[in-house]
């Protein structure tokens, strides 16, 4: 089984047909630019309606046809996220306008610093807030696999994942605009903005698309997970200056992996630095830049899986997608961000990511993945993978859906554990309607820091946990 599939409920084939399906009624066309290997491909896509109009644009990366799957769930996912923000307005039961005040007093956002820096300086401001589920029960009690998360319409009391009243969290009030890029566009009436320097902070992480709410809320999970990850690698590297990086030896890595950081090197036109960035959650994170400076500032791949060599592989295929969408210069912008983060000398360090300084902070690290497969044991799931979707039996691809199904709720199950073990709870609010096939939702988990969208050249300042390094506590 493709490691991407392990996080999946439904096969390749499949998910490609159910996305090819919500395009074709949307009245939706997919163009693509691509480059990479047949092994790695990596895509640009361009979405246009029935008018000719375009859209939206997505990337997409992964092994074989899982690229091309990726750029159409993210397309989706942008188009979804904006049409929900649209419906803000119209949705009473899960949008709420409330004093800032009123947001911060919640207990669970007590480690929301950004939030709080909010509260003092703009006193008394309105700000539309979403209702966020919790996700998961206390203990470690595994959540189900569908109908995790209430959509428009579905309001009412805090749900647990059997659909009751929750004993252990309730939901909370949490804003909109720090989860949604375009509410610029589509304003909730009562929330005045008069807080727009803050508007910088609006960023989709912890937003993801799937065939089933679980898909999505895995990935929305583990996107937290990463950039939270990455704004903490961050700091060590341009911050802090004195501890050691963990670099991954490729040599030690699979063979489709090594081929994929030779694919990489070329690419990028030196090795890439493969860092093992894990935090105190336990769950493997990597990220990849090149080891030399190259023509585009910025260039970076990261992720985050129960599976460290699916976290390896996700951080190097985005690397080569990252520089790939850096040389088709669709960022016009760019430049210009980057002038004006010369005024905050750490900010633009960590947007344009020189690995110049990095370079006598270098050391060997373990690498923990792959031990099993490398000595050619594989599990059931693998067996049963090896045959094509197209191939299997009816009763073949059942069994293989409950094998899914049971393997990702295992995994949310086992990265809530991790969080509640360390003291983060996570919460996620749905974008679009329950009937329709393809959700979209954002995982929120108050206290992880959301500072890595500083590589975006975002002048921005770490959101959770990462504020006290900026105050010299660890």
């Amino acid at each position: 089984m493709a490691r991407a599939q392990r996080e999946r409920e439904t096969g390749l084939t499949e998910a490609l047909s159910v996305i090819e399906e919500m395009f074709a009624g949307s009245g939706l066309s997919a163009e693509f630019v691509s480059a990479g290997s047949p092994e790695f491909p990596v895509h640009r896509c361009t979405v246009r309606d029935r008018s000719g109009k375009v859209v939206t644009a997505s990337l997409g990366k992964g092994a074989g046809g899982q690229s091309r799957v990726s750029a159409l769930f993210e397309a989706w996912q942008h188009l979804e996220h904006d049409r929900g923000q649209a419906a803000l307005a119209r949705d009473t039961g899960r949008v709420r306008v409330l004093p800032v005040e009123a947001v911060v007093a919640q207990p669970e956002l007590r480690g929301e610093e950004m939030l709080h820096r909010l509260a003092r300086d703009h006193p008394g401001v309105a700000v539309a807030c979403l209702r966020a589920e919790p996700l998961g029960e206390p203990s470690g009690e595994s959540p189900r696999t569908s109908g995790l998360v209430a959509g428009p319409g579905r309001a009412g009391a805090a749900s647990s994942p059997e659909g009751g009243p929750s004993p252990g969290r309730r939901a909370i009030w949490y804003p909109a605009f720090a989860r949604s890029p375009s509410c610029r566009s589509h304003p909730v009436p009562g929330d005045d903005l008069r807080y727009e320097s803050y508007l910088r902070y609006a960023y989709d992480s912890g937003t993801a698309a799937g065939v089933t709410e679980a898909e999505a809320v895995l990935h929305g999970l583990l996107e937290v997970v990463e950039r939270d990850a990455l704004s903490h690698a961050l700091l060590d590297w341009y911050l802090d200056g004195a501890a050691p990086i963990r670099v991954i030896d490729p040599g030690g890595l699979p063979g489709d992996l090594r081929r994929l950081h030779a694919e990489a090197r070329t690419r990028l036109g030196a090795p890439p630095l493969v860092i093992d960035m894990t935090s105190d959650l336990g769950i493997p994170a990597y990220c990849a830049i090149p080891s030399r400076a190259g023509p585009y500032p910025g260039v970076i791949g990261s992720g985050a899986s129960l599976d460290p060599e699916y976290a390896v592989e996700r951080a190097l295929s985005e690397v080569v997608q990252s520089s790939f969408n850096m040389s088709l210069g669709v960022d016009l912008t760019l430049a210009r961000r980057l002038e004006s983060l010369r005024r905050w000398p750490l900010l633009e360090r960590c947007a344009r990511l020189d690995p110049g300084p990095l370079g006598p902070r270098l050391v060997p690290g373990p690498w923990p993945g792959g031990e099993e497969r490398r000595a050619g044991t594989e599990d059931r799931a693998d067996r049963a993978d090896r045959t094509a979707d197209d191939h299997l039996t009816e009763r073949e691809r059942m069994d293989e859906r409950s094998e899914r199904r049971r393997g990702v709720a295992g995994r949310i199950a086992a990265v809530l554990g991790r969080m509640e073990a360390a003291g983060f709870a996570a919460y996620a609010f749905r974008w679009n309607p329950g009937r329709v096939r393809c959700p979209v939702l954002t995982v929120i988990v108050p206290g992880l820091d959301t500072f890595a969208m500083v590589h975006s050249a975002v002048p921005v300042l770490p959101t959770g946990r990462a504020a006290r390094r900026l105050a010299g506590q660890r």
